[in-house]
């Protein structure tokens, strides 16, 4: 097994600023770009229920408070559990990175590739039926839509999944039962928790795209559920922005290249 970023040795004692606010840029940013993919999902609920502000003004400013917080808490807990995102680090206080990470993009790209295929059969199977009606309502947003919100996926959501919840769970964890980050038994609690929260998470999304029944339910939280464990493993083991792009290519498979193979 590659060197874990739980063994990375820090050289500055002080709190990351540098990596926070890239951190919540980035997630901001991939929030905006997500903007046109929810306009045109949550379009008729927005027209019956109007926002008090914009949606592109009510997005920045949600979006920078609650990417702010999670940030900041989500170094605090990483940093004491001895994880966090190494490359970004390395470049950002120029520090020298270890052989290991030059593999990280080959193991994330084809994770993630791997979840995204095995998800697709799961959707294709009997067992995926409850989410195969929603393929076409996808399929007929432009590419250019889903393709965006892909970003959100890498940058956004592992900001909050991971740096953020599967970090405090897992430093309440290891505090709970005085345990190492690197007992397995409390990462694989935290990460199925972690993991579980990210499919809940995408029930409102697919609420505006099809009426919920307890089989959708199911689907939709399991099948995230699923792909989560694996960013999450990533997170761990390989650091956050090997969870990144893992997501992002994930999503590339899955929202621009999967509801047409669904559909078809």
């Amino acid at each position: 097994m590659e060197n874990r970023s739980v063994e990375r040795e820090r050289n500055d004692d002080g709190y990351p600023w540098r990596l926070f606010f890239l951190l919540v840029i980035s997630a901001v940013a991939s929030v905006l770009a997500l903007l046109p993919y929810l306009q045109a999902v949550l379009g008729p609920t927005l027209a019956a229920h109007p926002l008090p502000l914009p949606l592109p003004l009510l997005v920045l400013i949600q979006g920078t408070i609650n990417f702010s917080v999670a940030t900041g808490l989500g170094l605090l807990a990483a940093r004491a559990l001895g994880l966090g995102a190494p490359i970004l680090e390395d470049w950002l206080y120029e520090k020298s990175p270890p052989p290991a990470q030059r593999r990280i993009g080959m193991v994330s790209v084809m994770t993630g590739f791997v979840l995204a295929v095995v998800t697709l059969l799961l959707i294709i199977s009997p067992a995926g039926a409850p989410l195969r009606s929603m393929a076409p309502l996808e399929t007929a947003l432009p590419i250019w839509k889903r393709l965006l919100a892909c970003a959100y996926g890498g940058l956004g959501e592992e900001i909050l999944m991971r740096l953020f919840l599967l970090s405090v769970l897992l430093w309440v964890l290891t505090k709970i039962f005085r345990a190492s980050p690197r007992n397995t038994i409390l990462f694989w609690s935290a990460n199925l928790l972690a993991a579980l929260a990210f499919g809940a998470g995408h029930l409102p999304v697919a609420a505006s795209l099809h009426i919920l029944t307890p089989s959708l339910v199911v689907t939709v939280i399991g099948l995230n559920a699923f792909v989560a464990l694996g960013f999450g493993y990533l997170y761990w083991s390989r650091g956050l922005e090997a969870a990144m792009l893992a997501h992002f290519t994930a999503d590339l498979v899955l929202h621009v290249i999967g509801p047409g193979v669904v559909k078809s």
